[in-house]
């Protein structure tokens, strides 16, 4: 009987301490899409992400994109780090999804401009979350899609 329950509070205790908690200090990011596919000159292009941080208290954004020939990474950039104020959420807010848009040759002036891509390309673009204290979010990617030279 004793080496049952001995048993059973092991087994608590390892699903207790594998189970992940949705707030963390450091802030989480998954991006969850990218579209129009394919983007064409004068496209705005819509990042969709989900985050949690357990202070709410993001700073910044950094947004990499990786421009492919087949599965083979040609060009790696950031295309920014960009403020909270990007974001345009509450202050203090633990959770929420966001959306980041670049408008693709074309200069408009509500979004961030993405210049024209010298030949038909693929591409994924990422993203980083920074909280005040500097703690970075692990990287999370899109799924590529399709970018069209003008």
């Amino acid at each position: 009987m004793r080496t049952k329950f001995i048993q059973l509070v092991i087994i608590s205790l390892v699903v207790v301490a594998c189970s992940k908690d949705k707030f963390t200090t450091k802030p989480q990011v998954e991006v969850r899409s990218v579209s129009p596919n394919p983007v064409l000159s004068g496209n705005l292009i819509t990042i969709k992400a989900h985050f949690t941080d357990d202070e709410g208290d993001l700073d910044s954004v950094l947004v990499i994109y990786k421009w492919y020939n087949g599965n083979t990474v040609t060009k790696a950039d950031t295309l920014g780090r960009y403020g909270e104020s990007i974001l345009q959420l509450p202050k203090k807010i633990r959770e929420a999804d966001i959306f980041l848009r670049y408008s693709y040759n074309n200069f408009n002036s509500n979004t961030i401009a993405l210049s024209a891509v010298p030949k038909d390309t693929t591409a994924t673009f990422g993203l980083i979350l920074i909280d005040k204290k500097k703690n970075r979010s692990d990287y999370s990617e899109s799924e590529k899609i399709s970018i069209k030279k003008p």
